[in-house]
């Protein structure tokens, strides 16, 4: 990324996002879609994407459970700072507490939400939301399915 810093990976990413589109995927294929994408957006600006991080326990918090970010992105050159993705159809306050941490641990720290739900809780100033906006169409018997237009992230 030319600049640097959360908002501009927030930025880069979300104009990424707003030139992808798909059509009749289930939830699952979208995940996958949309994983894939980033990870193809990351190796573009010279970044290593691995899926399914262990995000480091904090030891000052007893019992607390693994926690997995759905991608990580590291520098190819070593230098800068990480980058940890969550990526839900849902409002899952895991994934924001996931996104809080990374951001303690130094991450820039960005949540992709596909769906128009609204989000329940304040997002935190170490956390970016970027949302596309993809279109639910319901099939008789059969899982739903999702499209997302170019221009559909924000």
């Amino acid at each position: 990324m030319p600049e640097e810093g959360l908002d501009a990976a927030a930025r880069s990413l979300r104009a990424w996002l707003n030139s992808q589109k798909f059509s009749d995927l289930s939830a699952p294929e979208v995940t996958t879609f949309l994983t894939d994408s980033i990870s193809r957006w990351a190796e573009g600006l010279d970044y290593i994407p691995t899926r399914e991080v262990d995000l480091p326990v904090n030891k000052h918090e007893p019992g607390q459970r693994r926690q997995i970010l759905d991608l990580q992105l590291k520098h190819c050159s070593g230098k800068g700072r990480r980058i940890s993705i969550e990526i839900d159809r849902g409002n899952k306050r895991i994934s924001l507490d996931k996104l809080v941490r990374a951001a303690e641990l130094g991450h820039l720290a960005l949540w992709v939400r596909w769906g128009y739900e609204h989000v329940p809780f304040p997002m935190p100033p170490t956390v970016r939301l970027i949302r596309a906006h993809v279109i639910r169409r319901r099939v008789a018997r059969q899982p739903d399915r999702y499209s997302l237009q170019v221009g559909n992230c924000g």
